[in-house]
């Protein structure tokens, strides 16, 4: 454990803030910290409460603490799981009898009220603003402005929107049911009606932890406050450049500005990070450039690869191909995952892994995670959060997808910077990055590499590919150059050292030029090529002394031709 982890395994402030980067052992240091409080009598086990946001997330936690001694005893769920329990509880209290049904399925309860002609998509978005507007604790009349300010787009139009909001609560009150946020709701209300059985409430958990505290809406902090009695402790982790959630609720001012809700409260920061190589760190620090950098402690490794393919068959051929190269030794199918933006991106990776014949596994958004050993998991970014493979490969990072293409305000864009960076950073080992020229969205349409690649393009590594005919004329001009130098018997043997030289060169200029959509030779003319073969560079110094060589080749890709000759 590192001295910085250590001081938040020890800390006494009774209003903690742990902010742990990706790869810094957030659920180590959470878990490590509990049991250390209880060792040192500064809590009861019985009297702790851990919460997470996912059923994963919370069996996780609980099943690292089973062998710590008595902080197993502490009762972990999710915010919704534990309100429900207690709402229960005061239910029979209160000698409830006809206590409300749990809808078990939102999406087909609400559909019920909404017109027969609405699509999947626009009955997927009053689902989710009716959710939205929960967890922003915004009322049914506040909702068009809320909406309109927070730049929400409308699918289905807002006033819309207001009329299956009130048909959708009206339908409840009169069938008798709940959703989950109605749990937490009255889990609030409960607290606030009743001065002594929230004295009770927070005698029974004096002391509480949360995990991804980026992640807490609004709503779930009512809930938190309203948890908190006067003498209670309040220890959160979290990581603002991994709050993705915004979307569905989530608001990481409450992690951002932890000091102002709970003044003297004390901060620790982890910046080790255990899980990525150096060159992976390099490129997912750089997109966020104004984060706190992460300190690599792996060993190093090779660079993240870029590539472009002709269509999205191509790039899914293209990637279940290298899955299966990369498949040997120690890396298993399992070590490895396929991520993508949105759900729409997926059919052409499964038909593709379908006629290679491996073994996948395609993720849900709520639950991820079950079933790795059964071979390369396919899921979204938002599905990847909290997990980690060896090999990572991120697909169809195009203009539209990175960023989305109804990312239209400022904090939405800083969003979807901060997802791909959680994309990133759940690699280990290996990343290779990929995009189609051309995608089939309603129409086949030509598509342009993100933005992100262009900004990120020095740290890529173009991965080599098949050449084309053209490879013997290269050759050809390298034989004529040499020729035309009086190369000596001695050069001669030498040769094919050269050819393999000028064979890596070509691989570097072609991958390059087919990420960037540009032509080979305008990265790196074919007199470039030959004058390299025939100077055999070993510092930037030296490439600096062959004019055929550009500067900006030499600033971004001078180390790798080093290399070659080196």
């Amino acid at each position: 454990m590192t001295e910085k982890q250590f001081a938040a395994v020890r800390s006494d402030a009774r209003h903690l803030r742990i902010l742990a980067g990706a790869g810094t052992g957030k659920t180590r240091v959470l878990t490590h910290r509990i049991a250390y409080q209880i060792n040192a009598v500064r809590i009861e086990p019985e009297n702790s409460l851990c919460l997470a946001f996912t059923n994963k997330a919370a069996t996780e936690i609980k099943n690292r603490m089973a062998t710590m001694g008595e902080a197993s005893l502490v009762e972990t769920g999710t915010f919704h799981s534990i309100a429900y329990r207690q709402i229960k509880a005061r239910w029979k209290d209160l000698g409830i009898r006809d206590e409300p049904d749990l809808i078990s399925n939102q999406g087909s309860y609400l559909s019920r009220i909404l017109p027969k002609n609405f699509n999947h998509a626009e009955r997927n978005f009053i689902l989710a603003e009716i959710n939205w507007a929960t967890a922003r604790r915004i009322s049914v009349d506040d909702y068009i402005s809320e909406a309109e300010n927070a730049g929400r787009v409308d699918v289905v139009p807002f006033v819309s929107v207001v009329e299956y909001f009130r048909k959708y609560l009206e339908l409840k009150r009169k069938e008798n049911f709940i959703d989950y946020d109605d749990i937490i709701q009255l889990a609030i209300r409960f607290l606030a009606e009743d001065a002594n059985y929230a004295e009770a409430r927070h005698w029974k958990f004096k002391d509480l932890f949360v995990d991804e505290f980026q992640d807490v809406n609004p709503l779930q902090f009512a809930l938190l406050q309203a948890w908190l009695g006067s003498s209670s402790s309040l220890t959160v982790v979290g990581d603002p450049c991994q709050a993705i959630y915004s979307w569905n609720g989530a608001d990481a001012r409450f992690l951002n500005d932890f000091e102002q809700y709970f003044p003297n409260s004390q901060t620790v920061i982890l910046k080790d990070n255990f899980r990525s190589s150096p060159e992976i760190l390099a490129l997912s620090s750089s997109i966020l450039p104004m984060m706190e950098r992460l300190d690599p402690k792996m060993q190093s490794g090779r660079l993240p690869t870029i590539r472009a393919e002709l269509d999205e068959h191509e790039e899914a051929r293209s990637v279940a191909r290298l899955v299966k190269e990369l498949a040997i030794g120690d890396i298993d199918l399992s070590d490895q995952a396929v991520l993508v933006r949105t759900h729409a991106q997926i059919p052409p990776i499964v038909e593709a892994f379908q006629e290679q014949e491996i073994k996948f596994t395609v993720a849900s958004d709520r639950e991820s995670g079950a079933g790795r050993d059964d071979g390369v998991q396919i899921l979204t970014l938002h599905a990847a959060k909290g997990l980690e493979w060896k090999i990572v490969h991120l697909c169809g990072v195009e203009e539209g997808f990175h960023p989305i293409a109804h990312a239209n305000t400022e904090l939405a864009l800083e969003e979807e910077r901060r997802l791909f960076f959680v994309g990133l950073t759940r690699a280990e080992e290996q990343l290779h990055i990929s995009w189609a020229r051309n995608r089939a969205l309603g129409s086949k349409r030509s598509r342009k590499p993100s933005m992100y690649i262009r900004e990120l393009s020095d740290l890529l590594d173009p991965t080599p590919l098949k050449f084309d005919g053209d490879r013997k004329a290269l050759s050809q001009k390298i034989r004529a150059f040499l020729g035309s130098q009086n190369v000596t018997d001695h050069q001669q043997k030498a040769f094919n050292s050269e050819q393999s030289c000028m064979d890596e060169l070509d691989s570097i200029r072609r991958n390059i030029a087919k990420a960037n959509d540009s032509k080979p030779e305008i990265v790196l003319s074919d007199d470039a090529i030959a004058a390299l073969v025939s100077n055999k560079p070993k510092s930037i110094k030296d490439l600096r002394k062959i004019p055929q060589v550009s500067s900006v080749v030499i600033d971004r890709f001078g180390e790798q031709i080093i290399e070659i000759f080196s």
